[in-house]
C-alpha cells in the first residue's frame, strides 16, 4: 500500500510541474516557436509517466492475474501460429513472440505490458486535456492504473480504444473499426465500444440522455442474455457461472459514478450549454453511469466499466472548466479527495506490494 501512495505522490508532483510548464508555454509571448515551446511540459509529462510504468513493471505477483500472464510467456510464444491461423485473440501472442527474440524472462513480459498499456493511457491524457494534473490523479484514483495490475490483456485493449477514441468525434467509422479490431485481438469484449460510434456524437440532448438511462434500467433485468452474450464473444458456456459473476460491486462505486452527472445538471441549471467536444465526452459519463448501474449486481459484468473509467480523466475536467474559473481550485480539490478516498477504501489499502526482486532464484525458461 505504502508503495502505491508514494508513486501516486511522486507521479503528481511531475504531473504538477508538467501543467505548470503548459501554463508558461500557452501564456508566455516570449516563445515563438510553436514546435519547442511544450518541451518542458512533455518532458515533466514523460518523468510522470515512467514512474507509473516502472513501479506497475517491476512488481511481482501484485494482481490476481500476475502468476498466470508471468508463467504463460513462453506458452504465448508456442501458441502464437495458432492464435494467428484461429484470430483467437492473438495480440499477446504476437506481443510475446515479438519479445521473445531479445528475452526469455517473464519479468520482461510485464513491463512491456505494462509501459505499453499505461503510455497509450497517459499519451491521450496530455493530448486531450489542458489540466494534466488533474487528469492524471484522476487515472489513478479511479483505479485504472492499479486495476490495471489484473486482467492485462483487457486493460492493454482498453489503452487502445482510449488511443483511438478520437476517431468517433472526427467520425471516421472505418479507422474507429481498425482499432476497435486491433483491441479485439487482446480481448474479445473490446466489440463491445463499436456501437459507441453511433450512441456517443458531438450532440447530446434529452432524448439521448433518457434512451441511456433507460438502457442502464433494462440491463438489470438482461443479465442473463449479458452472460449469454459474452459466453459467445468468449467461446465459454461457463460465462456467469461462478462466484465472481454473482458478487455486488461497492455501493460506493455506484454513488461516485453519478457524481459527474450531477454537476452536469448544475451546469444546466444555471443555462450553461456543451458543444463539440464537450458533448463528446459527457456523453461517456452517461453511458458509464447507465452501466456501472446496470451491472452493479455482477462484478464480472461490470468490468465493462474498464472501457469507459479512462473517459472520466478527460469529462471531468471539461465539466470543472465551465464553471466559473474562482470556483475551478475547490471543484478540483473536492473532486481528487473523494476519488482518492475511494481509492484508497476499496483498491489501495488491500495491495499488498512486492517488487520482482523478490523472486529470488532467477526465473525458469522452458526452452533452455
Amino acid at each position: 500500500m505504502k508503495v502505491v501512495l508514494l508513486t501516486a505522490l511522486i507521479t503528481g508532483i511531475f504531473a504538477a510541474l508538467a501543467s505548470y510548464q503548459y501554463e508558461l508555454a500557452n501564456t508566455s509571448k516570449k516563445l515563438k516557436n510553436n514546435k519547442n515551446k511544450y518541451t518542458s511540459y512533455y518532458f515533466f509529462v514523460f518523468l510522470s509517466v515512467a514512474t507509473l510504468v516502472c513501479v506497475s513493471g517491476l512488481r511481482y505477483y501484485v494482481g490476481a492475474d500476475y502468476g498466470g500472464y508471468y508463467h504463460g510467456y513462453p506458452r504465448f510464444v508456442m501458441e502464437f501460429e495458432e492464435k494467428v491461423r484461429n484470430w483467437n485473440e492473438p495480440g499477446l501472442a504476437i506481443i510475446a513472440k515479438l519479445l521473445y527474440t531479445f528475452s526469455h524472462d517473464g519479468a520482461v513480459f510485464m513491463f512491456v505490458l505494462s509501459a505499453i498499456t499505461i503510455s497509450f493511457f497517459c499519451y491521450t491524457i496530455s493530448k486531450r486535456t489542458d489540466t494534466y494534473f488533474f487528469s492524471i490523479m484522476l487515472y489513478i484514483f479511479s483505479s485504472c492504473w492499479t486495476s490495471s495490475f489484473s486482467g492485462a490483456r483487457q486493460y492493454l485493449a482498453s489503452a487502445i480504444l482510449f488511443l483511438g477514441h478520437y476517431f468517433i468525434y472526427e467520425r471516421k467509422f472505418i479507422k474507429y473499426c481498425v482499432i476497435v479490431f486491433i483491441a479485439s485481438s487482446f480481448h474479445i469484449t473490446a466489440l463491445v465500444m463499436l456501437p459507441m460510434y453511433f450512441l456517443i456524437t458531438q450532440v447530446l440532448d434529452l432524448k439521448k440522455i433518457v434512451f441511456i438511462i433507460v438502457s442502464g434500467i433494462t440491463l438489470v433485468f438482461s443479465y442473463d442474455f449479458m452472460f449469454q452474450l459474452v459466453g459467445v464473444l468468449k467461446n465459454d458456456t461457463t460465462s456467469g457461472t461462478d462466484q465472481y459473476a454473482q458478487n455486488q460491486i461497492h455501493p460506493l462505486r455506484i454513488l461516485i459514478a453519478f457524481a459527474p452527472i450531477i454537476l452536469y445538471f448544475l451546469l444546466l441549471l444555471q443555462n450553461k450549454g456543451f458543444t463539440g467536444t464537450e458533448n463528446f465526452y459527457m456523453g461517456f459519463i452517461f453511458v458509464r453511469a447507465a452501466l456501472i448501474f446496470g451491472t452493479a449486481n455482477s462484478a464480472y459484468l461490470n468490468r465493462i466499466d474498464i472501457y469507459f473509467t479512462p473517459f472520466l480523466c478527460i469529462a471531468l475536467s471539461k465539466l470543472v472548466h465551465k464553471f466559473p474559473k474562482s470556483q475551478h481550485f475547490i471543484l478540483k480539490a473536492t473532486i481528487l479527495v473523494l476519488y482518492f478516498i475511494v481509492w484508497y477504501y476499496i483498491d489501495a489499502s488491500q495491495i499488498r506490494w512486492q517488487w520482482i526482486s523478490a523472486r529470488g532464484g532467477g526465473y525458469v525458461n522452458i526452452y533452455a
